[in-house]
């Protein structure tokens, strides 16, 4: 008897199929969930249709994506957000300008607090599981050069990799990485790459200890 390959992984359990079957059950016990985690908080609702309606159009969203309170949107190039990120801008509004030909783009279930303002001219990624910290800074390109102060130096793109905290008024400057697991503490000025699983803090940001 010969057996179709996307049923192999059933064979062990004598039942052919038997494997699909589970797993689509498993989607939708999930899926019902998740309406009626919706249903029951009016909130959540309203995060989660008010981000349609101020970033649809402007951003490539899910349906997962929550704003609470305002964000002030220019978006020219390609802005897209992961699943379950979380925008709250009920102090003060959440900035995010994207110039024509740049891309940003923000990772699964991270967490961006009110103040923040994101600029880019060519590339701004953000990782998965980030929290930032409200009134933080991050911008590709310097709005003016030290010598020739008439001409803007040219952008360089920022990599904030998984897991990364960013403490309130940090700013990021152009060119900057920041490793994966890291954190930087409220107040800082990054102006060089953070290795990963590091605490750096200070103007300019430097690593304190490793974590």
């Amino acid at each position: 008897m010969s057996i179709a390959s996307d049923d192999i992984g059933s064979v062990e359990s004598g039942q052919v199929g038997e494997k699909s079957i589970v797993s689509d059950d498993a989607a939708s016990t999930s899926t019902v969930r998740k309406v009626l985690k919706v249903l029951r908080d009016p909130g959540l609702a309203a995060a989660l249709l008010n981000a349609q309606l101020c970033m649809r159009g402007k951003a490539r969203l899910p349906l997962s994506v929550r704003l609470f309170g305002r964000i002030c949107f220019r978006s020219g190039g390609d802005v897209k957000f992961g699943v379950g990120v979380c925008l709250v801008g009920n102090v003060v509004p959440i900035e995010i300008v994207s110039i024509k030909g740049s891309n940003i783009s923000i990772g699964d279930h991270t967490f961006i607090n009110y103040g923040t303002s994101i600029t880019a001219y060519q590339q701004v990624r953000i990782g998965r599981h980030c929290l930032l910290g409200h009134h933080v800074r991050i911008l590709d390109k310097n709005e003016h050069g030290i010598k020739e102060r008439n001409v803007a130096p040219p952008a360089a793109p920022i990599v904030i990799e998984d897991n990364v905290w960013i403490g309130s008024h940090t700013i990021i400057l152009p060119g900057v990485s920041i490793g994966s697991n890291s954190a930087i503490g409220a107040g800082s000025v990054v102006t060089r790459d953070v290795p990963a699983n590091c605490l750096a803090v200070g103007n300019p940001a430097r690593v304190l200890r490793r974590i």
